[in-house]
């Protein structure tokens, strides 16, 4: 086998799992992250049963166990005036936070060889350039293959529009629900979803309408207080709860179909292939299987 010289965009699940899997192969290996890691980020924070079988073959399964993720054994929708429906998943979902889970990825990755770079930015594709954040040098570095696996396919000559919704996230203890449950919680256009993490935490995420953001002055905060009066069963659950986060992440959320424009020789994985809507830990486990 002739090794390839290969760099990854983005160090997320599926850049670091690609990065994993081609170093141990023998691959020359470089990831490129702009950001520090371990690092937070907008997620419903559940890998499906997919996206543990992906990691079962790869080896690095108990990687994530070790942090004792949350064990999701049911789903459960509350609306607005009340109404309950309750089903059993056909498999568990693994409840563990992105901090704990891109690192455990990312550390395995550089395990098996592969060189990291952070807080470098890739600024285009064709040719390979990179911008070196904290000297803001920039870098055209040789590559046999480029993977891309930034999350949003924004390095496109026509990046996808974003959508007019916004993601938020933050984590809570003291949450008044069951620990093997993940809930839905339907408002006014969108919903609230809520599930158990490591260490006894609650990872609350939701996408609402960036026009209901702005009505409460870009406030997550003040909005939050709006979405517990507007379902109740919502408002009962966190009455004793406290934010773990000192604030809520924001992003907006992209939605769109698999392009196929992609250069010669560049690889898109995960949500840089297409972005779906962000229910039951699928896209991550979709972006696992991509890589």
């Amino acid at each position: 086998m002739t090794p390839y010289t290969l760099s990854i965009i983005g160090a997320g699940p599926a850049g670091s799992l690609a990065a994993y899997r081609l170093a141990r192969a023998g691959h020359a290996v470089t990831v490129i992250e702009q950001h520090p890691f371990p690092r937070d980020k907008v997620c419903g924070e559940m890998l499906s049963a997919l996206g543990q079988t992906v990691l079962q073959h790869a080896g690095l399964l108990d990687r994530l166990r070790d942090h004792l993720p949350a064990a999701i054994h049911f789903a459960q929708l509350h609306t607005m005036d009340g109404a309950v429906a309750r089903i059993a998943l056909p498999a568990p979902l693994m409840g563990i936070s992105r901090h704990a889970m891109d690192a455990a990825l990312l550390d395995a990755a550089a395990d098996a060889g592969a060189a990291v770079r952070h807080r470098v930015r890739c600024e285009s594709l064709n040719p390979l350039t990179l911008r070196d954040l904290s000297t803001n040098t920039l870098e055209h570095p040789p590559a046999d293959v480029i993977l891309v696996a930034d999350g949003k396919g924004s390095l496109l000559p026509n990046p996808p529009p974003t959508t007019g919704d916004i993601g938020l996230k933050t984590h809570f203890t003291g949450v008044h629900l069951p620990p093997d449950t993940v809930f839905l919680f339907a408002q006014a256009g969108h919903y609230v979803g809520v599930g158990p993490i490591e260490n006894n935490r609650w990872n609350v995420a939701l996408n609402v309408p960036a026009a209901k953001l702005r009505a409460y002055s870009g406030d997550p905060a003040k909005l939050w207080t709006r979405l517990r009066a507007e379902n109740p069963a919502l408002d009962r659950a966190f009455r004793d709860a406290t934010q773990q986060s000192a604030t809520w992440l924001a992003t907006p959320l992209p939605r769109f179909a698999v392009r196929t424009d992609w250069p010669a020789n560049v690889i898109p994985l995960g949500n840089a292939v297409a972005a779906l809507e962000p229910i039951g830990g699928e896209g991550m486990g979709l972006a696992l299987a991509s890589a």
